[in-house]
């Protein structure tokens, strides 16, 4: 019993720990995509701003140069926070929320044969408590039907001896 208990602990301990890591690399990953996405929005923004600087200095040399580049990394920001958005864990996942399940249902059915041991071990108790309350309080009561059948026939052996004397 016990070592299923055991068994059933480390499945359930070696499924949190896949699942963490999956969640964690994962976490990691759209991070990333997000961290380039924010670099590049930024970069769009200065381009943004170096543009209308340039709009308003020259007329239209290098402006177009500096706002194609900007739009350039708006549209790449974006598709980098699409991507991450959509990323999603794979079948790994979902075979680790597999096992973990199991070994949560197995560790419940341990538990249950555990209880089920332990209230008929107390009855058990509770049984032997009561006879030897019984036993400590009535003592002679406790005896006394053992002790009967050889009484009754003492008793009766007496009656008979004198009644055979007198004749």
């Amino acid at each position: 019993m016990m070592d299923s208990i055991v068994r059933n602990l480390r499945v359930l301990w070696r499924a949190e720990s896949i699942i963490a890591d999956i969640r964690f690399r994962q976490m990691m990953t759209r991070s990333s995509l997000r961290g380039a996405a924010v670099l590049l929005g930024l970069f769009a923004f200065f381009m943004g701003n170096l543009a209308v600087f340039f709009a308003l200095d020259q007329a239209w040399g290098s402006i177009w140069a500096a706002a194609v580049i900007a739009l350039g990394n708006v549209l790449v920001a974006i598709i980098l926070l699409v991507v991450a958005e959509k990323s999603r864990p794979g079948r790994e996942m979902e075979l680790a929320l597999e096992v973990r399940n199991s070994a949560i249902q197995a560790l419940e059915a341990d538990a249950e044969a555990i209880q089920e041991q332990l209230t008929e071990l107390r009855d058990e108790v509770r049984g032997m408590k009561q006879a030897v309350l019984g036993f400590v309080r009535q003592p002679i009561d406790a005896v006394l039907p053992s002790m009967l059948v050889p009484l009754a026939g003492a008793v009766i052996k007496n009656l008979k001896k004198p009644a055979a004397n007198e004749s």
